[in-house]
């Protein structure tokens, strides 16, 4: 791993090569014995690197280089190393991730992204160039309107961003657990709110015909916000307040990412007295998110399970003091980075040659579980929808989040067209 000026820098490529049959490794080579090349792969160090929104997710690439610290150290695949460059930051643009991306594949040689935490992968390109990705699928390139097997990105939480699915899947069993709690209704009223842009209609969509699955009744769906900056939140805070008819829901969802804070302030101030849930899981907003709750693909990381305390020991491994702060984006680059790692362990194992081809075809069949952190999740089903749904539900007393529903898994499924209301 590279260090600049003190600082641990995550790398960003995959590289790989044919290796030696030495190592169990089946390699094409020619007549004079050498070992034909693989863009990132020498036979001995793997190249890989993460891309995404650096400014809003700074951790996912400590939580990437910690699991391959401990790859490196502990010599998983022996002979074999993998080093992590960068991070590169997309800016939340795509031509720059189209830029980040074509620079990390013709000048650093990648053969994988890892600890993807970007929401405008170039899915299209990083198919033409064979270039496996692994993140938190956080757009649509992750997805499939049915299970496929030819998709080159993989996430650890499945299609999280599904356009067009034909079939929703059981997402909300947690927050509707809660919510029925609370307010003791079996049909407690529900509304999401987000961006007007295609990815907030879709999503206000196919999480309103989820929410609808689970037990709610969903009174509205509220995809009107622009993006940021935006002057004035009170116009969409009283939509919300009257979500319900004219009167405030028993339950919302705030699709949208940082402008769910924006909303929660002013219902809060409002006297909002539903439940207000989000998916921003950070240490650094349980203050100003106190009262609201996280609607989480984890098991909470303050929970004494193994895998908790893999991570832990991994990051402070890292640097002394990172395990203090596990957030989603640690829990995102950490985990997909790990799904990497399992793909690699099984293509050797399997005696295939590691190249790009063999990481996608084994990736597209694979089930991936973190024990005691996330999953599992079944490839090629997760691609139409994360499969199954595996949950928890947080709630921020100002200083912690406290596990109000325990995570739990659900294989549940339910028509696109499901009649809502």
């Amino acid at each position: 791993m590279k260090r600049s000026g003190g600082r641990i820098r995550p790398a960003a490529v995959v590289a790989l090569v044919l290796a030696l049959s030495s190592v169990g490794i089946v390699g094409a080579a020619g007549s004079s014995g050498a070992v034909p090349s693989v863009r990132g792969f020498d036979g001995k160090t793997i190249t890989v690197a993460g891309l995404g929104i650096k400014a809003q997710l700074p951790t996912a690439e400590t939580g990437a280089e910690a699991r391959i610290k401990r790859f490196n150290d502990t010599n998983e695949l022996p002979g074999i190393k993998i080093d992590y460059k960068e991070l590169a930051d997309d800016k939340q643009d795509p031509a720059t991730a189209l830029s980040e991306a074509r620079r990390l594949v013709t000048q650093v040689g990648v053969f994988a992204i890892v600890g993807d935490v970007s929401a405008n992968n170039p899915g299209q390109y990083f198919a033409q160039q064979h270039v496996p990705y692994f993140g938190g699928g956080f757009d649509n390139t992750y997805c499939s309107n049915k299970p496929s097997t030819s998709l080159w990105g993989f996430s650890d939480g499945g299609c999280i961003t599904a356009a067009n699915p034909s079939r929703v899947t059981d997402i909300y069993h947690a927050m509707y657990t809660n919510v029925s709690k609370l307010t003791g209704k079996k049909h407690p009223t529900f509304i999401v709110v987000g961006n007007d842009n295609e990815s907030g209609k879709n999503g206000g969509r196919v999480f309103a015909i989820a929410a609808q699955g689970a037990g709610f009744k969903v009174t509205d769906v509220q995809t009107n916000m622009p993006q940021p900056p935006v002057a004035d939140y009170t116009p969409f805070v009283q939509a919300a307040l009257k979500g319900d008819h004219g009167n405030p829901p028993d339950a919302m969802f705030c699709e949208a990412a940082t402008q769910c804070l924006n909303l929660w302030q002013l219902l809060k101030a409002s006297g909002y007295k539903g439940a207000f849930t989000h998916g921003l899981f950070t240490d650094i907003l349980v203050k100003p998110f106190d009262g609201s709750y996280v609607n989480n693909p984890v098991v909470n990381p303050a929970e004494p399970t193994a895998g908790n305390a893999q991570i832990r020991k991994d990051l402070d491994a890292l640097k002394p003091g990172l395990s203090s702060n596990v957030d989603l984006g640690t829990e995102f680059g950490y985990a997909s980075t790990d799904f990497f790692i399992q793909v690699l362990e099984k293509v050797k194992k399997s005696k295939m040659a590691i190249t790009p081809e063999n990481v996608q075809k084994v990736a597209s069949t694979f089930t991936f579980e973190l024990k005691g952190v996330k999953g599992p999740i079944q490839y090629p089903k997760a691609t139409v929808m994360v499969y199954p749904a595996c949950f928890s539900n947080f709630k921020s007393d100002g200083t912690k989040w406290e596990t109000v529903v325990p995570f739990s898994c659900s294989t549940k499924t339910y028509s696109p067209n499901l009649k809502l209301g």
